[in-house]
């Protein structure tokens, strides 16, 4: 055999190994013994707050990501955790470096809805998709094609809360809500359906999150005479505050509240009796008890949310998706039930899901 044939026996073999380690050994029957072989090496970023007043938020949303790696089966995928503080500027900061140095393809997050938007430009222009676990702003639903969650929109939070409080008989609302952008964005829609259902909305105040003396907006609601007030908040620190200050100045309206107040400092604050506060899905009976099991409590607000954001990013994974692109399209096209309920996006990113209420 000459040189030049020697050279082509030297590429058929390499060919045949490529072929190989790419599809798996062909045998006698001409199928294939193994399936494609993929690396799915990959780095996915995390960003809640992990520090702050909704600290409790960021390490429920944590332990859900953690369960679902665990449950993933996926080999070779390292999540960067990063502390967002649930802050507009921190998350752009962070949104950057998790981007820009880490070289993530797909980010669990943001918390905040204020921190989501704050940082969804700047992913939505990286083609990176950001799968939040609980912003609920419905101003998030413009936020970009790669922009999804794995929460419903206050849209339909707002809704039904003010269907809720309507139909059980209150026809005078006052509304005290965070001046951010879940607090906005509730409040609007709230305010907009009590009214159109014939309801009157006779005072509607703002406070600064992380307030905790709010007597002023309460005097002036008070004077206003409201049946029934419906607290917004993220921020557990100021909901504790509103309820002892409602209870200090002796104000007899019945109390609504929204998600945010489904925490165990305020449900256990000694301020929250007969409390109805909407609420999203806490996790399927399956979920609690993987919860329970692992962390020695029930699940935290958003965990079940969180465990599904991550989810979906891995089924995309699984699926071959490597690249924002890719990814982005995988989630447009799944379905499935989740630990939170129904898993599947509209042309928004967004999902159809429901609320109900606890009474505290």
């Amino acid at each position: 055999m000459d040189d030049l044939g020697k050279i082509w026996v030297v590429i058929g073999l390499m060919t045949i190994g490529i072929l190989i380690l790419a599809y798996g050994y062909v045998g006698i029957t001409g199928k294939v013994v193994s399936e494609v072989i993929i690396d799915r090496s990959a780095k996915i970023g995390f960003m809640a707050p992990l520090t702050g007043d909704a600290s409790s938020d960021g390490l429920s949303i944590k332990r859900g990501v953690d369960l679902a790696l665990e449950d993933s089966g996926l080999e070779n995928v390292k999540v960067i955790y990063e502390d967002s503080g649930c802050d507009g500027k921190q998350s752009a900061s962070v949104v950057q470096k998790l981007i820009k140095i880490d070289n993530v393809i797909a980010i669990v997050g943001e918390t905040c809805s204020g921190a989501t938007l704050a940082a969804a430009p700047i992913a939505e222009a990286r083609e990176v998709v950001m799968v939040s676990p609980s912003s609920t702003s419905p101003k998030i639903t413009d936020a970009g094609d790669y922009i999804f969650r794995t929460v419903p929109s206050d849209a339909l939070q707002g809704d039904f809360a003010g269907n809720m409080i309507f139909d059980r008989g209150y026809e005078k609302l006052a509304i005290l809500y965070s001046n951010e952008d879940y607090g906005v964005g509730l409040e609007g829609v709230l305010r907009k359906t009590f009214n159109d259902l014939g309801g009157q909305v006779l005072s509607s105040e703002a406070f600064e999150r992380g307030s905790t003396d709010v007597r002023t907006q309460l005097t002036k609601i008070k004077d206003r005479g409201p049946d029934s007030i419906y607290v917004i908040s993220n921020s557990p620190d100021s909901a504790i505050s509103v309820l002892r200050q409602i209870n200090e100045l002796e104000i007899d309206s019945v109390l609504f509240g929204s998600n945010g107040l489904k925490i165990p400092e305020v449900l256990d604050s000694g301020f929250a009796e007969n409390l109805t506060i909407t609420s999203i899905s806490s996790g399927t009976e399956d979920f609690a008890e993987k919860y329970k099991i692992l962390y020695g409590e029930d699940p935290g607000p958003f965990a079940a949310q969180a465990y599904d954001a991550f989810s979906a990013i891995a089924m995309a994974l699984k699926k071959g998706a490597l690249s924002g692109e890719q990814i982005k399209k995988e989630l447009y096209n799944l379905q499935f039930q989740g630990a939170s309920g129904k898993i599947e996006f509209d042309e928004n990113g967004d999902l159809a899901g429901n609320y109900d209420y606890i009474i505290g």
